[in-house]
Order: structure tokens, then sequence, then C-alpha cells
């Protein structure tokens, strides 16, 4: 019963919190400038994709929302560690994937395994967010390579998902680069304005210079516990997805590690309840970026500008909600990766709603499959030993 009035918290805390934002709506010149240089950032990942004519669109539009910070060195550090991880990751499946391709049970155990290793090692790096991006990026190609068969095909693929990416993180770091030199020239000598965006999964948050950080040893229990959560969420997605053909197995991988990706200081304290609320939080930005997005399509007919419009509106709004101050951040957050999931199509603009809602599923099916891992896990040994060692 505990559990369940925790999540009734939870979600009540989520909601007010949401609401706190929407009626706090105060557009600053940062958080304006922020949400700006990521619908832009969103628009030339598109426009280069398409151009490039990469066959996953809405994951370059991804990336170059994604890799979007505060300041521009904090873009290209997060840029730099997207592109090594997903380099590396792309690399590993395209060894391991067509060596156990056609062996279900060996790709499912080696799934769980890459999927638990890259949360493992995730929680407590500074290079948090290469070890996810590498986790995220060698589960699909291990995968995919079940259906590739050979090593030239897995190695194409593997090789599409490394150009996406490149294509997001150069048009993010292009416009940030072109904002930050004109803010340096309009306001030099003034201090930048900093911004008030939660950080994200695979990214620990801003701890002061002065703050004890725990010890990397003391985090190991529950480190570990994460990590097994993991490999078991992943796993048994990846059996899903073999019996009954799992849509969305790509958001669904990356939901499953995401929210278990935590900074050290909420790690050392206690990790269930953080996992929890970004569970929430991360449902709740996707239904409603769903059922906006849904309800948006039929009215833009396919036509690119009007899909564009939408776009730039639903990335501005879910921008502005993730760097206010009311907690309802990484909901905004969420609902932008959602919104960019339903309007940016493969190659071109749609209003057919199937390929979003897939994706959108995807990410219900993580979050309801690790919530019953997370459920069963809570009470084995390993968790107790995890709540002995961080007191």
């Amino acid at each position: 019963m505990d559990l369940f009035d925790t999540l009734a918290t939870i979600c009540k805390s989520a909601a007010l919190a949401l609401g706190r934002e929407l009626a706090a709506w105060r557009p600053s010149r940062a958080r304006a400038s922020f949400g700006t240089q990521a619908v832009l950032s969103v628009g030339l990942s598109v426009v280069l994709a398409n151009a490039l004519n990469l066959q996953n669109t809405w994951w370059a539009a991804i990336s170059g929302f994604a890799v979007m910070e505060a300041s521009f060195p904090a873009s290209v550090r997060r840029g730099i560690y997207r592109m090594l991880g997903t380099l590396a990751g792309a690399l590993l499946g395209t060894i391991v994937g067509p060596l156990i391709g056609d062996r279900p049970l060996l790709v499912v155990l080696a799934l769980g395994l890459i999927g638990g290793t890259g949360v493992y090692c995730a929680n407590g790096s500074k290079a948090a967010y290469a070890w996810v991006l590498g986790a995220v990026t060698a589960l699909m190609v291990t995968f995919e390579a079940h259906g590739l068969v050979s090593i030239k095909s897995t190695a194409s693929f593997a090789a599409l998902r490394v150009a996406e990416v490149a294509v997001g993180t150069l048009a993010c770091v292009l416009v940030a680069g072109l904002f930050h030199v004109g803010a340096q020239v309009k306001l030099k000598g003034r201090l930048p304005a900093r911004s008030a965006s939660a950080a994200e999964p695979g990214e620990p948050e801003p701890q002061s210079a002065s703050a004890a950080l725990p010890s990397f040893e003391s985090l190991r229990p529950a480190r570990s516990l994460l990590g097994l959560q993991a490999a078991l969420a992943v796993a048994i997605l990846a059996a899903f997805s073999y019996l009954w053909h799992l849509p969305g197995f790509a958001q669904a991988m990356v939901t499953a590690i995401a929210v278990l990706i935590l900074p050290s200081t909420v790690l050392a304290a206690k990790a269930r309840r953080p996992i929890v609320e970004r569970m929430v939080q991360r449902v709740a930005g996707c239904l409603l970026a769903g059922a906006l997005g849904v309800a948006l399509l039929p009215l833009t007919q396919g036509r690119a500008v009007l899909c564009i419009l939408a776009l730039s509106v639903g990335v501005w709004i879910g921008c502005h909600v993730q760097t206010g101050r009311e907690g309802a951040s990484y909901v905004g957050r969420q609902f932008t990766i959602a919104f960019i999931m339903v309007f940016v199509q493969d190659h071109h603009w749609s209003a057919d709603p199937v390929p979003a809602l897939m994706r959108l599923c995807g990410i219900l099916s993580g979050i309801v499959v690790l919530a019953g891992v997370l459920a069963v896990t809570s009470r084995g040994p390993l968790s107790r030993a995890d709540a002995r060692g961080v007191g």
C-alpha cells in the first residue's frame, strides 16, 4: 500500500508542478533564447537529414534537441559525449550482432548484459551521457542484426545511426555557436544568464565545488541494483519484441535505461523515489505531447509549412517548461522529445499518426516493464544491501 501511496503523491506533485509552471508563464530572455536555439537546431537537423536522405529523420531531430544545453561549452561537451558513445555502441553492435543474430536466446541475454553494464557504468561517471548513448546504440544495432543477417548490412545500419546522431549534434553545435558569438558581441562584459534547465538522463545535475560527493565505492550497491534492473528490463523487452513484435522497441530501451541514471548525491540517498518521479514525469510529458500532437496532425494535412509551424511551437513550449523553476522540468523535456516524434516523420512531412503512436507505445511499454522490474527487485537481497550501503 505504501508503494501506491508514494505513486499517488508523486503523480499529484508532478501535476501541481506543471500547473504552477503553466500559471507562471514568464518567458525571460534566457529561457526564450534557449527555446529559440532548440527550435532552430531541430529545424536544421531535419533539413540536413532530409538533404542526406537519412532513414530516421526523427532521430537526428531528437539529437539536435538533446545536445542543447544552457551554454555553448556545455553543448559542445554534451555533443562530444553523444558522438563518442554512439560510435562505441555502433562498433560493439556491429561486432556482436552478426555473431549471435541467429540465436534469439543469446541476443536477449546479450542485450540485457549491454543495458545493465551501461547503466552500472553510467551512474557515478563523469562521462555518464557517453555510457548511455553507447548502451542505447549497441542495443539498437545488436537487436537489428538478427534481421539483417550479414555483417555488411549491420555495419550499414550502424553507420546510418551514427550519421543521424552526427547531423543532429552538428546542427545543435552550429546553432549554439552562432548564438554564443552573437551574445558575446552584443553583451560583451556581462555575465551570461544562467538557465534553470534540469539535468538530463545520463548527465548528473550540477553540484557546487564545495559539496561533499559520495565516494565511488559507497555507490557500488546502488549502481549494482540499478544495473540489474536495467538488464532485466531490457532483456524482457527484447524477449517481448521477439515474441510479439513489440512496436517502438528503440524507445522502450531508451526509456528503460534513461530513467535509471541518477546523480551521485541521489544515488547515495535513496534511488527508488527519484526513479519513480522520472517515470511519472516521462509518462506525463509523452501523453501530453501525444494527445496534443495527434490532435494537431489532421489540421496540418501533411503540409510542410504547417507541420514546421506546429513543431516549432511545440518545441518552444516544451523548452519553456523545461527551463522553469516549478519542478516540472523533466515533464517539459519529455514533452519536447515526444512532440518531435509525432511531427518528424522518416523522409517527409505527414499527417499520419501511426508512426508517432508506435514510438509513444514503445515509451509506455518501457515504463510498464521497468515498473514491474522495480516492484520485484525492490524486495530482493541486493535491494536490502543497497539500503544498508546508503544508510
